[in-house]
């Protein structure tokens, strides 16, 4: 069975802007919430792993689910609040066939109608961006790991939106 698109999905832990788990806890806490959608990266191609655990770094760090809108977001708040750079995410993209399958799947018209669609809280990210003390590193050392999300997200500057 189909979820509504319109119904809220509840929020976990990690999405709270003073969440006192760690980014480890969050990151855990995300794919065991996702069973099914997010592959761990332990069950991925070598190639593939830094791409998504990054990603998957920026969906627990900056509180978003796997939602299409919040896939979107997550994309828009990457390339605005990491220090990935586009050129670099774009090439990731484009070359990574696990990356490359997901679009393939989703589609592209749908995830441009996607973004349209999530423009209001893109906006916001565009915002929330300018208002950042510093940008997330694509790489984390993995010290960050074992801080608290709501210290790394006073000492960056990130607001859950």
């Amino acid at each position: 069975m189909k979820r509504d698109p319109r119904i809220a999905v509840a929020r976990l832990g990690y999405q709270r802007q003073d969440s006192p788990q760690t980014l480890a806890q969050g990151l855990e806490e995300y794919y065991a919430a996702n069973i099914g959608k997010v592959t761990h990266p332990s069950h991925l191609p070598p190639e593939s792993i830094g791409l998504f655990l990054s990603h998957d770094m920026c969906h627990v760090i900056f509180g978003l689910n796997t939602t299409l809108a919040d896939e979107a977001l997550a994309d828009v708040r990457t390339l605005l609040s990491s220090d990935v750079g586009t050129r670099r995410y774009a090439s990731y993209l484009a070359t990574d066939k696990q990356a490359q399958a997901l679009f393939k799947e989703l589609g592209y018209l749908k995830s441009v109608w996607v973004t349209i669609l999530a423009l209001p809280r893109i906006v916001r990210a565009v915002i929330e961006a300018l208002r950042m003390k510093k940008r997330w590193p694509w790489n984390p050392p993995p010290d960050l790991g074992e801080r608290r999300l709501a210290d790394l997200r006073l000492e960056f500057g990130i607001r859950v939106i």
